[in-house]
């Protein structure tokens, strides 16, 4: 069971929250439980989903979440928006399953380990790989496994650290232990970030995610 530091957080879209009569925000594992076990019956309700899950301990230092007031204003108006830390890939899991259910585009975005489990843990189990995703974007991936090749993913754009010319700042170490992905084989796009600062992912996201996501959505403009 995933350890959840983010409870409290803007985890879940307000809207769905209001529909179902649960206010604006979750702050239990129990209430959050409940939202997920309705969603499945909401189909005619559901916008997109766009998906953003962070790093190791990001759910305290909220960098991937820092991403989300930043997201293009076509996904903040046409798409519910989540937020997940790295562990929680079984609700993430759950989330990409009822939204490709309704046939809605999907989009997911992960930092760091977010990116890792997004890409093993999420989108390549079996029962997973039948839904169409839209568009995924990997921000310096991290993780001990290798990256997978994911045929049902449209797009895929991944921004990455050089750490052969990275500094060696604690962060940037912590990523080096964590195995880096780099440049991903299977990815459509791979961008080398300029700013070579790990912890950024608001710097990755603004220097090529967000325009990655706007070529994305043309075909639902």
């Amino acid at each position: 069971m995933p350890l959840v530091f983010s409870y409290g957080w803007q985890r879940n879209p307000p809207r769905l929250l209001r529909i179902l009569g649960m206010g604006d925000c979750v702050r239990s594992r129990d209430a959050e439980e409940r939202f997920l076990a309705r969603l499945g019956g909401m189909h005619e309700k559901l916008k997109g989903l766009c998906l953003v899950m962070g790093g190791f301990m990001d759910g305290i230092l909220g960098k991937a979440y820092g991403i989300l007031p930043l997201l293009p204003s076509p996904i903040l108006h046409d798409f519910d928006v989540y937020y997940r830390e790295h562990d929680e890939d079984a609700a993430a899991r759950r989330l990409v399953l009822a939204y490709g259910a309704a046939r809605r585009p999907v989009f997911v975005i992960g930092h760091s380990w977010g990116g890792s489990t997004c890409v093993c843990d999420v989108l390549a189990r079996p029962f997973v790989r039948t839904i169409p995703v839209a568009a995924l974007l990997t921000l310096d991936p991290v993780g001990m496994r290798p990256p997978l090749p994911l045929p049902q993913v449209r797009r895929w754009c991944n921004v990455y650290v050089d750490y052969s010319r990275a500094c060696w700042s604690r962060q940037n170490n912590i990523a080096r232990i964590g195995r880096p992905w780099g440049r991903i084989p299977h990815a459509g796009e791979n961008h080398e970030f300029s700013g070579a600062w790990h912890p950024d992912a608001a710097g990755m996201f603004r220097e090529r995610g967000a325009s990655f996501l706007m070529e994305a959505l043309r075909p639902w403009a």
